[in-house]
């Protein structure tokens, strides 16, 4: 059955994992490197879905940013449920939803091609893994999710801004 808006884990782990890659400015080569991929774009099909993401990725992500596994699975966690708030539905098992069925990767992938040259999360306060659950405006959601639950704050996303700090 296909969801109007529908997603899965998979694809909110992934899209987290490349966030929290960019925040704390780890390079996919790195990962791939600690993967025992030669090349870059190993993990880079990974970020954009074309490759499974396993536990083995998730793990060693984890490791190359520092992060706890089950501090990551939180923030997974408290996405799904800010997502299932407003009307999504979200797999929490099996395999990743075909990437023409999950519409979260095709935002996530609108977000991103929209936003490639354009000042990075000039709009984040907080950490990736600062989240906004329980008490949604206490701490925003990042940039990507922002674009895919705010048509509003999509616009506004959408100009050229002046490039800023990242908090």
């Amino acid at each position: 059955m296909i969801h109007e808006k529908g997603t899965s884990v998979h694809t909110i782990s992934r899209i987290l994992l490349r966030e929290l890659r960019q925040e704390r400015n780890i390079q996919q080569a790195h990962i791939s490197h600690l993967l025992g991929k030669a090349s870059t774009s190993s993990w880079s099909k990974v970020e954009s879905g074309d490759t499974p993401l396993t536990l083995e990725h998730l793990l060693t992500a984890c490791t190359a940013c520092q992060v706890w596994p089950s501090e990551f699975f939180k923030t997974v966690q408290d996405y799904t449920a800010l997502l299932e708030q407003h009307g999504w539905f979200v797999a929490a098992h099996g395999s990743p939803l075909p990437k023409e069925e999950d519409h979260l990767s095709m935002a996530a992938a609108n977000y991103y091609a929209a936003t490639s040259n354009k000042a990075q999360s000039t709009w984040r306060h907080f950490s990736v893994l600062q989240t906004p659950w329980p008490f949604y405006g206490s701490c925003e959601p990042i940039d990507v999710f922002k674009w895919v639950l705010d048509p509003n704050w999509r616009e506004v996303a959408t100009f050229e801004l002046p490039n800023r700090p990242r908090y």
